[in-house]
């Protein structure tokens, strides 16, 4: 197993307060880390923390879109412990429907979390771990990022190609100096994401219904297990579960099949659950 990897590292987990962020911090706790669980609403972070019930551990306020945020934080861990040895961007949000009703700003909102937010973060512990000499940096993308195209979900598909390209070319440059970079790509997993996202124009459940063809959803515990077993094995992507490797083959081998199903879905979407023309 993995969980001597993890043994008295310091760790940064962002969105720590629900879902795959929740289910990172526990499981981390439980390998023997220092965690510093971070969210928006630190009110999440602290029942995490409570769930553990780890005196090591502690919640922090972090806003993913301030990168003030990220330096504060690392800051304290620093001065506390001397070092970061791994951060896990792991915050996200989405948004679905047309191109055509998303506005600019709802484009910026999700660019501002899931980019720009792997990015401070990123960035922010990068310089401390250049300082040390070594780290890991995990960003979370998704099976969107590696897919060329999804319909429906446009902004969150962009930002997490962004999230994939530039962890790529953060992993390729970070090698020299002892630092390791991995993206996690999971497919749909069961939590409260997506019951949280918006939708653009369009009736209630169009969310649950787009994504019915994987219910049910890959269980927390199951994808922390992925996730940190690829990043202990430094896996470039970390691609999962087991459907998610099988879609994106299927994208690659019979793309015109794949584009076939992916206009089908919009049909779907605008006979039964689009709102206004």
């Amino acid at each position: 197993m993995y969980n001597n990897y993890y043994l008295n590292k310091t760790t940064l987990v962002t969105g720590g307060g629900s879902g795959m962020g929740r289910g990172l911090c526990q499981k981390l706790a439980e390998c023997g880390a220092i965690v510093f669980c971070t969210d928006v609403n630190v009110a999440n972070a602290e029942e995490t923390i409570e769930l553990i019930g780890d005196s090591t551990a502690v919640a922090r306020k972090l806003d993913v879109t301030q990168i003030q945020d990220f330096e504060a934080v690392i800051g304290e861990m620093v001065a506390a412990h001397g070092r970061i040895d791994l951060i896990f961007n792991n915050a996200g949000m989405g948004i679905s429907g047309e191109l055509r009703d998303i506005s600019i700003n709802q484009w910026k909102k999700v660019m501002d979390v899931n980019f720009y937010g792997v990015l401070h973060g990123s960035h922010t512990a990068y310089q401390q771990m250049l300082k040390q000499g070594s780290g890991q940096i995990v960003n979370t993308s998704s099976l969107a990022g590696l897919l060329a195209m999804i319909p429906l979900i446009g902004p969150y598909s962009a930002s997490k190609h962004a999230v994939l390209n530039y962890t790529r070319v953060l992993r390729n440059e970070a090698r020299a100096f002892n630092i390791k970079a991995n993206t996690v790509c999971p497919g749909y997993i069961d939590t409260p994401i997506i019951d949280a996202l918006p939708a653009v124009n369009s009736k209630p459940g169009w969310n649950r219904e787009a994504i019915k063809k994987f219910e049910p959803g890959l269980p927390v515990a199951k994808a922390v297990d992925y996730i940190l077993k690829g990043v202990a094995a430094n896996k470039e992507v970390i691609l999962f579960p087991r459907i998610a490797r099988l879609i994106l083959q299927f994208s690659r081998l019979f793309t015109g099949l794949y584009v076939k199903a992916s206009n089908k879905s919009m049909t779907e979407f605008r006979q039964k659950f689009r709102l206004n023309e």
